[in-house]
């Protein structure tokens, strides 16, 4: 019948509206493929970034990646890979892919620079010793210089460093020569990175142990580790570097972002470390 012919095709320009409608949901409209394309009007090609960096820089970049990935709208993503600089140093050299590294030290940059794999270098920042103590150990309250981390002033005691080839492990051993001591006097162990020190600290396996400053910083937010300051006399400093493995556009924005006065600045009042 005629009524029946009219409501089949109003049903079909319903159908039809329907799929019209989700169609236009799913796909970009133009206004928004423009505003895809403008986010890299400076030429940059849009893609993802690998930084190996000194674990001491995990909390910051914690911290900042979000803020770093608002800001820079071409890079889609930030893969990070946290070690002892020494360790990273020789997977790039090896050949590990990778776009930027962030070490803790000259040395390990150097070794990286010297193989030709750095496009450019910088130098954002400075670090410092300290000594953390687990803060419910029964030492926290007996642990006061280098030499009280010594089992002839605290029997039974458990110190741990980084191993002598990680910047902290240097810096350590620094620290150690400048009080007249040597890390076979004060260490149980060894960790092969100042991460994996701080995590045994905090967790109780280890009473006390020689970190950067910037790690007691963080770590006394959750209060399970107390922090007794190395005087300036005996003190030491290592420095840190950026540096870009290649010349993409996004490549650089990340370094460009490591070594701006914000993030250096933020580096110092909020995670401990000094001016480079």
């Amino acid at each position: 019948s005629n009524i029946d012919y009219y409501y089949r095709v109003r049903l079909r320009l319903l159908l039809l509206g329907s799929l019209v409608a989700m169609s236009a949901c799913g796909s970009p409209s133009p206004a928004s493929e423009k505003s895809e394309q403008d986010a890299c009007s400076d030429g940059s090609v849009r893609g993802s970034l690998v930084v190996l960096a000194a674990s001491s820089m995990a909390p910051v970049f914690a911290d900042t990646e979000q803020q770093f990935l608002t800001d820079h709208p071409c890079v889609t993503n930030v893969s990070f890979s946290y070690g002892s600089s020494a360790t990273l140093a020789a997977q790039i050299v090896n050949g590990s892919p990778a776009d930027v590294f962030v070490s803790a030290s000259e040395t390990t940059m150097n070794t990286v620079s010297d193989s030709g794999r750095t496009v450019n270098t910088t130098l954002f920042a400075r670090n410092s010793g300290e000594i953390m103590v687990n803060a419910a150990s029964r030492f926290a309250d007996t642990v006061t210089s280098i030499a009280s981390l010594s089992e002839s002033s605290n029997a039974g005691i458990k110190v741990g460093l980084c191993v002598a080839t990680a910047p902290c492990g240097a810096l350590a051993d620094s620290i150690l020569e400048k009080s007249g001591s040597i890390r076979s006097a004060i260490a149980n162990t060894e960790s092969p990175s100042v991460e994996d020190l701080v995590s045994k600290i905090e967790m109780g396996e280890l009473d006390a142990g020689i970190v950067y400053h910037s790690d007691c910083v963080n770590a006394q937010k959750s209060k399970r580790a107390v922090c007794v300051s190395i005087p300036l006399d005996v003190n030491a400093t290592n420095s840190y570097y950026v540096a870009a493995l290649n010349s993409r556009n996004v490549t650089q924005q990340f370094v460009d972002f490591v070594s701006s006065p914000t993030f250096t600045t933020s580096l110092q009042s909020k995670y401990g470390f000094l001016a480079p």
